[in-house]
């Protein structure tokens, strides 16, 4: 894997390989951040279930102000930021369950917030708490395997079983 645009284009990134951790596709990576290119400059971005950290470091690399990773494990998002060489007052590290972050409050000032949970895992619940607490024009990314069903969905992409769920 590799970031795709911006400051740190084309540098590798590792990841851990086993049947738990899901990396994002590269052209869904793309789609998303074509999507959102408007608003990432500058932006406060949430990457939940940040797994291997990809979608905080693309954001990084694509002149987000500030990212927060949010992971039970962050061992790979510490190994990549670090092989980067990224300055540390441009991200923070969250090692504990999403559901306990999104009581602090950081994630008010977020104007971007990517979920990339489990595709086993329900989330519904999470997406609501979390419209209820982010600005009115801040824009969550539900990556799943099947549409996200609330009112403030505004756009769908689909990558073979990958969905994009964007929700406002």
């Amino acid at each position: 894997m590799r970031v795709i645009a911006g400051t740190y284009k084309n540098r590798m990134l590792e990841f851990k390989k086993n049947k738990e951790i899901r990396p994002t596709k590269q052209i869904v990576k793309k789609s998303f951040f074509d999507s959102i290119f408007y608003i990432i400059e500058n932006s406060v971005f949430i990457d939940l279930f940040a797994g291997n950290g990809f979608m905080g470091i693309e954001a990084l690399s694509r002149g987000a102000k500030k990212v927060f990773f949010v992971d039970k494990d962050d061992t790979f998002i510490k190994k990549n930021l670090q092989n980067l060489n990224i300055s540390s007052d441009k991200f923070e590290i969250y090692r504990m369950d999403v559901f306990n972050f999104l009581n602090l409050n950081v994630v008010e000032n977020a104007d971007i917030v990517y979920i990339d949970a489990p595709y086993s895992m329900k989330i519904d619940e999470l997406v609501v708490f979390l419209l209820k607490k982010l600005k009115k024009d801040a824009i969550v990314c539900v990556e799943s395997n099947e549409m996200v069903e609330n009112e403030h969905v505004f756009k769908i992409k689909q990558f073979g079983n990958s969905i994009l769920n964007y929700l406002r």
